[in-house]
Order: structure tokens, then C-alpha cells, then sequence
């Protein structure tokens, strides 16, 4: 687990849902989305301001739809000052793809993105569809 930007932080696993508490009061994390096949089943208290779920399989799964979904999401919630967990029960590398297209949504070229990912020890190698954030580059915005 660790920040990918300064208001989008990624983790895979249990600990974050199992300390969620701890977690949100000293990361100020208030909204989460969750990035798995089944709805999530865990409860979190204090309860986030936002809750999305998106049923991604794998990274190289993501829909061109779950990629606006989720990227409409994260600019919503940074436009109102909230900071974002993205959450895969299974793994964190399952964040990569929607942290590629939100890097993407900020103006960023996907040569940079790819470059910037691979500097990040728990990014790479990006094993997400190109095809995908190319076709969300045209027209996802």
C-alpha cells in the first residue's frame, strides 16, 4: 500500500479494511473505491463519504466504461477536497490501469505515464491493456 498521488492512495489486501479507522484518521482517506469481481463485504467504520464499486476481474479486465466510471469518481471526489483509496481485496496491482487513466485524465501523455509507473517499485511492469488507455485518452476524458 502506498500513495500514488498526493490525494490517491492504492492497496491490496485485507489491512487497510481490517484498520480502517487507524487508516482513515491518520491517511484522511474518506472515499474509497473497490475494485473487485463481488461486491465488497466488509464494513467500514467511520463509514466514507463515497463508496464505489467496480467489478474488475484482473488488470488487464478493465472496461473503457469502468475506467470513466472510475476516473469520474476520483475527480469528483478531489474536487471537493477528499483524498481516495483505491482497494483490491486481492491485490494491489489491480489499481494500476484506473491510476493510468486518472494520470492521464490530468493532462499527462501515456508515454509519461508508462514512464512515471515504472519508477514506482509496486507499479510495474504495467500489465494493463494499452489499447484500453489509448482508447480512453481519445475519447474518456
Amino acid at each position: 500500500m502506498t500513495w500514488a498521488t498526493d490525494s490517491l492512495f492504492v492497496a491490496g489486501g485485507d489491512f487497510v479494511t481490517e484498520h480502517w479507522g487507524e487508516f482513515q484518521s491518520q491517511a484522511g482517506v474518506s472515499a474509497v473505491i473497490v475494485l473487485a469481481t463481488a461486491p465488497p463485504t466488509f464494513a467500514l467504520d467511520p463509514r466514507p463519504a463515497a463508496l464505489l464499486w467496480l467489478p474488475v476481474a484482473d488488470e488487464s479486465h478493465y472496461t473503457l466504461e469502468q475506467l470513466k466510471l472510475g476516473t469520474q469518481f476520483i475527480g469528483d471526489m478531489l474536487m471537493v477536497k477528499r483524498k481516495v483509496l483505491l482497494h483490491s481485496p486481492i491485490a494491489l496491482h489491480h489499481t494500476r490501469p484506473l491510476v493510468a487513466a486518472h494520470l492521464l485524465k490530468q493532462g499527462k501523455s501515456l508515454a509519461r505515464v508508462l514512464r512515471e509507473m515504472e519508477q514506482r517499485p509496486w507499479l510495474p511492469p504495467y500489465k494493463g491493456e494499452l489499447a484500453l488507455l489509448e482508447k480512453f485518452l481519445e475519447g474518456g476524458k
